[in-house]
């Protein structure tokens, strides 16, 4: 007896990208597949209070200036080169999400507000805490995610 397979159909991926070699490998196969399927992509970057160096801090409240500028310019600058890598490609419908928190929370409630079909992480990225620490980022995101998720090594 033959099973017929009901055909996937994926609209909307979003990938987790923070500079790691996981990361980089996550953004290779959103762009494959979001080829293949003609689907929007969504890079997402996504920078922890602890990240703002003091410096930073210091400076930012002696020139009155907003720290969340601050977090603005870093995920600009990570999201750039994964942007042009999906861009060259030829990814067309692409948007790129800087956030601002806990990494898990920040690509859940993104995959919500985007309505993502499909999340795509790196197993280890470039985080200051052990995953035993914290739980990691990618158990979080499976457990509670609404969507597919895909972890790639």
């Amino acid at each position: 007896m033959t099973q017929r397979l009901v055909p996937v159909s994926i609209s909307k991926i979003l990938v987790g990208f923070d500079g790691s070699e996981h990361s980089k490998k996550a953004v290779e196969l959103g762009v494959g597949l979001a080829l293949k399927w003609n689907a929007e992509l969504y890079l997402i970057h996504v920078l922890e209070e602890y990240d703002v160096p003091e410096g930073y801090r210091q400076f930012a409240k002696i020139e009155h200036v907003d720290p969340s500028t601050y977090f603005d310019t870093v995920g600009e600058g990570f999201l750039e080169p994964a942007e042009n890598r999906a861009r060259a490609a030829g990814i067309k419908k692409l948007e790129r999400i800087n956030a601002q928190g806990h990494p898990a929370e920040e690509i859940l409630k993104a995959a919500q507000e985007y309505n993502v079909d499909l999340i795509i992480l790196g197993c280890r990225g470039l985080g200051k805490f052990p995953r035993a620490f914290l739980g990691g980022v990618c158990t979080k995101v499976l457990t509670h995610a609404d969507c597919s998720c895909i972890i790639v090594k």
